[in-house]
């Protein structure tokens, strides 16, 4: 666990559990993906607003009025990537077609999980064939 800017304390277990669970995932190892009519479901601002006063005894008195303020899906997100990113994982947001509509796609993954993407370093080449 490396230490983070916005916390004063690092986040324990126990906090990333009951984020997670107000997401409605069970663990960091849980690859399943969400998108924002999942977190309304889940009930997910309501629940971390629940919490506020145990997440503000985590972060730096002026980061925790910055992110704990009136909570929305988006700043709950950011909370989430902020603790899960504690433990080396990283919310990943790709946008998908999901019944003709567009809609961004969130899930779990170790920060040092390689995407299909190359970087400037990245000299290889990829070539995708249809047949």
């Amino acid at each position: 666990m490396r230490k983070n800017q916005l916390f004063k304390i690092n986040p324990d277990s126990n906090i990333i559990e009951k984020i997670l669970d107000s997401f409605g995932l069970s663990d960091l190892e849980d690859t399943r993906y969400f998108t924002y009519k999942n977190l309304s479901d889940s009930k997910t601002v309501e629940r971390l607003e629940e919490m506020k006063d145990e997440l503000s005894t985590y972060y730096l008195p002026r980061k925790g009025k910055v992110y704990l303020g009136e909570l929305t899906n988006k700043k709950c997100l950011t909370i989430l990537r902020q603790f899960i990113r504690s433990y080396n994982y990283k919310c990943l947001g790709i946008e998908k077609s999901i019944k003709g509509k567009k809609q961004m796609t969130y899930r779990l993954t170790p920060i040092d999980t390689e995407q299909l993407s190359p970087t400037q370093e990245d000299k290889r080449t990829y070539v995708i064939e249809f047949n």
